[in-house]
């Protein structure tokens, strides 16, 4: 009776603690099948030292975060491809308007069964326009392969200047 007690106990045990396969949530059009899990904080890691380097617009710092064919896709549909197209745009964009990005929220994600790492993140922005501050919301939804940024994916939201906020909190 007592080793029927122990294979029972035994038997329990392990059941309960079978592994749980990754089934995920959600669905991506392009890939029939794909799902999404929680991913890792090594992806959110990667993801703040590569906006700290745009923050410190060390361009050597962001072109070895990229992977060499890195491809882009700005909030107006403009599309980058390559280091090299990255390097010239986004030094005319550090000189004309002095992009400061502040990352306020961030979810990395791993697709199922790609394995495919991506993070999707939330950034106030601030820029310098014609001599006046600029500010703007943006999230960037970025693929990151063997430790590098491969793709992302930039949509805006403008917000009101505080000129215009102070005028509609008066009326």
């Amino acid at each position: 009776m007592k080793k029927l007690f122990i294979l029972t106990f035994a038997l329990i045990m392990t059941a309960c603690n079978a592994p749980v396969d990754s089934v995920g949530a959600g669905f991506f059009a392009p890939m029939e099948g794909e799902k999404f899990v929680t991913g890792s904080d090594e992806t959110t890691d990667i993801w703040v030292e590569y906006i700290e380097a745009h923050n410190n617009q060390d361009m050597d710092k962001i072109m070895s975060m990229n992977s060499d064919s890195i491809y882009i896709q700005g909030p107006d549909g403009s599309k980058i491809f390559g280091k090299e197209e990255h390097k010239q745009r986004l030094g005319a964009w550090f000189e004309a308007e002095n992009p400061k990005w502040e990352i306020y929220w961030a979810m990395p994600y791993d697709g199922v069964p790609s394995g495919a790492t991506w993070i999707i993140a939330g950034h106030a922005m601030t820029l310098t326009v014609e001599g006046k501050e600029v500010k703007r919301n943006a999230m960037i939804d970025g693929e990151i392969k063997d430790g590098k940024v491969r793709r992302f994916y930039v949509y805006n939201m403008n917000l009101p200047s505080e000129e215009a906020e102070e005028v509609s909190v008066e009326e």
